[in-house]
């Protein structure tokens, strides 16, 4: 479903970010990946933060410090086209 929904390299990156997280000890750990270009949202996003995918398709997660976990909250082509 994925593939066809984002494509095969979006798809393959998506596996490779949620394996990694779920290899982390902490969502801290994420600021080591530089090429994820881990930044946080503003706004009606605030507390939510976006992880690079592939070109400009991007990983929306909120990270949930009590319970060291991350939830994902989509995948989306960060300018729509």
């Amino acid at each position: 479903m994925a593939r066809r929904e984002w494509g095969p390299a979006v798809a393959r990156a998506y596996i490779m970010r949620a394996l990694l997280l779920k290899s982390l000890d902490s969502f801290a750990e994420v600021h080591h990946f530089a090429h994820l270009r881990p930044h946080p949202l503003k706004g009606p996003r605030a507390g939510q933060w976006a992880l690079a995918l592939h070109g400009r398709w991007r990983l929306i997660v909120t990270p949930v410090s009590d319970v060291n976990a991350v939830i994902i909250q989509e995948v989306s082509n960060h300018y729509g086209d």
